[in-house]
């Protein structure tokens, strides 16, 4: 097995938990990171440890017995992995609250997300462009958008659903209504089609918000392609 290699500052980080009469699995879970036991005995073996550290230690050490008999601690190293993704989830929410807050409240930057979530997920027509998602946090994203960032027109508003023939189109309808803020007189007719495979939990179908602006269409075309240029030309 090839040898693993390991944060330079992870072996005193190890020692000074271990200092702390902490065992190899609070250790590990401490750190976020998972390290044979081995390893962790080779790291720590020359820490003196006080008599009640060794046995709360040993203490510790057969509630882990106790536990690994019904599973290991989160369950195995499937629940390790599990929780180990959890805090890097969690970690990068903290790193990016700050970046958020901040774009939250910049409305060139909320344009420019405007023009990109048009460019990756929309369609433009004639007259027109789309953007079309089965997820309604995003559809009321991109509604929201629209409505806080440029001169909307709501009366240029255009849905349609695009939903399975075992799906009920006016129960959707009234849902992507409510998401949307688009009442339902300006709902085109649903597209059906056969069912396919099994949806997932929740499944409501696609909803296609249109909006007849040439203008602000020429606008989100514009930002995109003008930020790419730019991009591409400080190369």
């Amino acid at each position: 097995m090839p040898k693993r290699n390991y944060e330079t500052n992870l072996r005193e980080r190890a020692r000074e938990l271990r200092r702390q009469g902490l065992t190899y699995t609070e250790i590990s879970e401490t750190l976020g990171v998972e390290i044979p036991k081995s390893t962790l005995n080779h790291w720590v073996s020359d820490v003196l440890l006080t008599d009640e550290q060794l046995k709360r230690i040993k203490e510790k050490e057969q509630e882990g017995a106790a536990r690994g008999r019904e599973g290991g601690l989160w369950g195995g190293a499937a629940g390790f992995n599990k929780e180990m993704k959890r805090r890097r989830i969690e970690a990068a929410r903290e790193q990016a609250q700050p970046i958020i807050e901040r774009l939250a409240d910049n409305k060139d930057a909320l344009m420019l997300m405007a023009s990109a979530l048009y460019m990756g997920e929309g369609a433009k027509g004639e007259k027109h462009f789309s953007f079309a998602n089965s997820n309604p946090k995003y559809i009321a994203a991109w509604v929201s958008l629209l409505r806080s960032n440029f001169e909307i027109d709501e009366s240029k508003f255009r849905c349609r659903i695009l939903i399975s023939d075992n799906q009920n189109a006016e129960t959707l309808e009234i849902f992507w209504s409510g998401v949307t803020g688009v009442p339902r007189s300006q709902f085109q007719k649903a597209g059906v089609r056969e069912a396919s495979g099994q949806k997932k939990e929740g499944y409501m179908g696609v909803c296609v918000v249109d909006y007849y602006s040439s203008e602000i269409r020429r606008l989100l075309d514009a930002i995109g392609e003008g930020v790419i240029d730019e991009l591409l030309n400080e190369e």
